[in-house]
């Protein structure tokens, strides 16, 4: 048959169609993955699972499907693990297609920006923001959350894959694959939820911050009312305020007074006190709420005034430092009523209720009912504290904005000193710690602190003109004032501490009875510093150690004594080196004083000649030799040099050279012996005398051998 050339070319394109339908069903086969087999799953077997909510849910019905077909040919005891497991697979498939059609959280949007905001229009936008920032801080924990979900969940799959690659085949591997499926399909559900939880918390902050960026722009946008019944409706307020602070402090009061006056001897009564104390929990949060309220009035009132017909700043600069400090006392108070209050609420709560009568459980209902009211009032008075903020912000910048830059520094410096001198003041009145009966307050800390240190500049300033007084030389003795100073030292500040104890009201006599129970303990703990104390009182009224003498002590330490303290005496060696030395060594050991009665002393120098020497001409060398050293001391009559001579020796015939020396020689006794050792050798060789050396005869015995 003969084909004419145009059906020869539809046939052509009859075969590439073919061709192109038969590739592309090759190339959809080949992207369909395969059903995952329990027995030998491979290794990109979760892709199964991935995809669309329309592409997933038939893929999963053919799996569970199979997967029962199969767990019908484990054995008897294996069906049921299969069939519990398959369960929780179920679930966990079924959640994970749920959340595939969980839609992206709405955007949340402000609304328009105006071109003017009231206070109420800002304050209502503030509130917004606090809870959208609240909003954004409880997604940032759910999202922490979750990542810890999914991290067990990861670390379960990776355990249970280790489980399935050694487990051996047949049912314990089929079922090891079923619970690889199970904690990878419980990780799935996992990443799925954070993935939402992330993107909810990322539109949060946005929105936070979008929120936070309108307070900002309403703040500068802020128009006053011209309604001229505005500033008296803001002074009704206030006054309702007023009277509404006055009431919560009677409340208070009254609930001081139910909670000081009961009996706790019984379970009702200490649950009836309990609900009591929580009671005037309540009430002090409610007074805070009232004080803040009046705060407010007054702060849109002033704010009014100020934008309408001006106002007084100095009386306003106080009204702001007031509500500054109220402010800084509900945020240090609150805390701890809310902490309080939960702990209450927990106790009431956590209580056993089978064993308790009905007037019990009421008051346990109450306790309960009481508790959840004050955390309510709790969270309200945060919003206000903060509403009350941004109203003293804008009341500052319309303060700033009235008096002009300068004086608006000028304010904030004086109104920021007076804020820090109320605190430092407010401390005085805080209660520290009780001695017996008496509390101490940190006013009372401060006034012993003053007192004391009052008595050490006087103790000071009058141990200095006892100074200056013995400069004088027709004074006393330096070291007798020396001791007159530290005496007065102790004096004062003996009768200053009694000063300071009495005028924060404290009780000698219980003293005396602390004193007296301590003292066993004080006969032992402190044994030696008494020891010392005592010594040095011993050597301040027995004067045989005075500021100044040189002395010398067995350890063979010596120097002159440079202070004499309550505990120790401080001595200043030849070398300047200052050593602290307790008292009670200079009053238990022996103690060589140099210059005790006198400041001059005689010193011995030895030495020895050459058998054969004139013993004149060694008398006269050695008295030219201590006529030369400056430290003699000259024209004293009964005080000359002598030259003595002592001893045969076994080579030389020794003297001794006999100096009285001044008071620079007799603190010197190193330095002094030097010098006529020195003076001594030079006039010696002057004068031709010989200083001997011992000497030794060598003796060799005879029987050496010949030298050849």
């Amino acid at each position: 048959m003969k084909i004419v050339p145009a059906t020869r070319f539809l046939i052509l394109i009859l075969g590439v169609l073919a061709a192109l339908d038969s590739g592309a069903q090759v190339v959809e086969e080949r992207d369909t993955p395969a059903v995952p087999e329990p027995a030998s799953l491979a290794a990109n077997w979760w892709t199964y699972f991935e995809g669309t909510r329309e592409e997933v849910e038939p893929r999963v019905e053919v799996f569970l499907d199979t997967a029962n077909a199969q767990a019908a040919d484990l054995a008897p005891q294996n069906q049921e693990i299969a069939a519990s497991v398959l369960g929780a697979v179920r679930n966990n498939l079924s959640a994970y297609l749920n959340l595939m059609d969980e839609s992206e959280p709405a955007v949340l949007e402000l609304p328009p920006k105006a071109v003017s905001y009231s206070i109420e229009d800002l304050l209502q936008l503030a509130a917004t923001a606090r809870d959208a920032s609240a909003a954004a801080v409880e997604e940032q924990l759910e999202v922490s959350r979750e990542e810890r979900v999914l991290d067990g969940a990861s670390r379960r799959r990776d355990a249970v894959f280790k489980e399935y690659v050694v487990a051996d085949p047949g049912d314990d591997r089929w079922l090891a694959a079923l619970r690889l499926v199970q904690a990878r399909s419980a990780q799935a559900v996992s990443e799925r939820r954070l993935e939402l939880l992330q993107e909810r918390y990322e539109r949060g902050v946005a929105f936070a911050d979008d929120t936070a960026a309108g307070v900002a722009y309403a703040t500068e946008r802020l128009e006053v009312s011209s309604d001229e019944s505005a500033l008296g409706d803001l002074a009704e307020r206030v006054d309702a305020s007023s009277a509404a602070v006055e009431t919560a402090q009677e409340s208070v009061r009254s609930a001081q007074l139910a909670a000081s006056g009961l009996d706790v001897e019984t379970a009702q009564g200490r649950s009836q006190q309990r609900l009591e104390q929580q009671r005037l929990r309540d009430a002090e949060v409610g007074l805070a709420l009232a004080k803040v309220a009046l705060a407010q009035a007054e702060a849109e009132r002033w704010w009014t005034e100020l934008a309408l017909q001006g106002a007084d700043s100095g009386e306003l600069r106080d009204k702001a430092l007031g509500w500054s400090e109220l402010v800084r006392n509900v945020v240090q108070q609150a805390p701890d009523l809310e902490r309080e209050t939960e702990d209450e609420l927990l106790a009431a709560q956590g209580a056993d209720r089978d064993s308790l009568d009905r007037a019990s459980l009421r008051l346990l209902d109450q306790r309960v009912g009481t508790a959840q009211e004050t955390l309510a009032d709790a969270g309200r008075l945060k919003a206000a504290v903060a509403d009350l903020e941004l109203l003293m912000v804008i009341v500052d910048n319309a303060t700033a904005e009235y008096e002009g830059a300068l004086r608006s520094w000028l304010g904030s410096i004086s109104r920021g000193m007076k804020g820090a001198y109320n605190r430092v003041a407010g401390l005085g009145d805080v209660t520290l710690f009780p001695i017996g009966e008496t509390p101490v307050t940190g006013g009372d800390i401060l006034r012993v602190i003053v007192i004391l240190l009052f008595a050490m500049l006087l103790s000071r300033g009058i141990r200095h003109a006892i100074k200056r007084v013995g400069s004088d030389e027709l004074s006393g003795t330096q070291a007798s004032l020396y001791t007159v100073g530290r005496l007065t030292h102790y004096a004062i500040i003996i009768l200053a501490t009694f000063i300071a104890l009495s005028s924060i009201g404290l009780d000698f006599g219980s003293l005396a009875l602390v004193a007296g129970a301590l003292s066993v303990g004080i006969g032992f703990g402190l044994q030696s510093i008494v020891n010392n104390f005592v010594s040095g009182l011993i050597i301040l009224f027995e004067h045989s150690l005075r500021v100044g003498d040189y002395i010398e002590l067995d350890t063979g330490l010596t120097g002159t004594v440079k202070a004499i303290n309550v505990r120790s005496t401080l001595i200043n060696t030849n070398d300047n080196i200052d050593i602290v030395v307790p008292n009670s060594e200079f009053v238990s050991t022996r103690l060589t004083n140099w210059t005790l009665g006198e400041r001059i002393l005689r010193v011995r120098i030895p030495f020895g000649v050459a058998y054969g020497s004139d013993k004149e001409l060694v008398r006269q060398a050695a008295l030219e030799a201590a006529e030369e050293v400056p430290f003699t001391l000259a024209n004293r009559k009964g005080r000359e040099a002598d030259v003595w001579l002592v001893e045969y020796g076994d080579n030389s015939l020794n003297f001794l050279l006999l100096v009285w020396v001044n008071r620079q020689g007799a603190r010197r006794p190193t330095r002094t012996r030097s010098a006529y050792l020195w003076a001594l050798e030079t006039k010696l060789a002057e004068h031709g005398i010989e200083i001997p050396f011992p000497q030794r005869d060598l003796h060799l015995r005879s029987g050496w051998p010949d030298a050849e």
